[in-house]
């Protein structure tokens, strides 16, 4: 995986979104992803004014799959 590639991003309320990768750790074992807030944010639902925003999080590259993959 590398930098702008679309991937599935797990959220922490257990499902996931679609997402990008914006960086990539040093070491090559977590992503810097963004994806759009959606229903849920921090696993609690999202307000009306949340849902729309941009969200990101630093997550174990073992954990992200391709979008093209999981669809």
């Amino acid at each position: 995986m590398k930098e702008g590639d679309a991937v599935l991003v797990p959220r922490t309320g257990g499902g996931s979104s679609p997402g990008t990768i914006l960086a990539i750790s040093s070491d090559s074992t977590r992503a810097l992803v963004e994806f759009v807030i959606g229903d849920t944010f921090r696993g609690q639902l999202a307000t009306e004014k949340q849902k729309a925003k941009i969200g990101t999080k630093l997550v174990d590259i073992n954990r992200l799959r391709p979008l093209q993959e999981a669809l």
